[in-house]
């Protein structure tokens, strides 16, 4: 996506090996230091996205327990895959990317789906959209300093047209 492009509800894209990832964009007011801070300092992970714990290095570990009423896997764990302060983080497939932009800072995230078990492919993306989009909701608060609460409920990305979903 361009720098210009903001896309709140997220996207669908086919990678070159077959896999399928969601994409989001959110523009920030906040510099990409602040919003590092937010993505790698615990104490503030732990108030918009507390279920998260990961070594700060290439080939640390990570763990993520989803609370809630969660649709996909209730536990993911891996290999941290990127760590370049302040600009990248990537969690095994989930990956944020952050880039000056011209008031604040354009954060780029993304995660490649996991397809198991009898649920279709596309209620499987839903899912995940809902669930990151609400994460992204939750971060854009806790870096306005407004409430951080973790029992909204997550868009319904059934009734919701979504560029690429399967």
């Amino acid at each position: 996506m361009s720098e210009q492009a903001e896309d709140r509800y997220g996207t669908v894209h086919q990678l070159p090996d077959g896999r399928v990832q969601v994409r989001f964009e959110r523009r920030l007011p906040q510099s990409v230091e602040t919003v590092w801070a937010a993505l790698t300092e615990q104490e503030q992970l732990d108030a918009w996205m507390p279920g998260v714990r990961f070594e700060p290095r290439v080939g640390g570990s990570f763990e993520i327990w989803f609370g809630g009423a969660c649709d996909g896997p209730a536990h993911v764990s891996g290999v941290v895959a990127a760590f370049e302060p302040p600009r990248v983080l990537q969690l095994g497939t989930i990956r944020w990317e952050l880039c000056e932009a011209e008031e604040g800072c354009l954060l780029k995230f993304s995660d490649v789906l996991v397809f198991k078990g009898p649920r279709s492919r596309t209620d499987i993306a839903n899912a995940v959209l809902g669930g990151w989009h609400n994460y992204l909701d939750l971060l854009e608060d806790a870096l306005a300093g407004r409430p951080v609460n973790h029992e909204q409920p997550e868009p319904d990305y059934a009734a919701r047209e979504v560029a690429g979903r399967p």
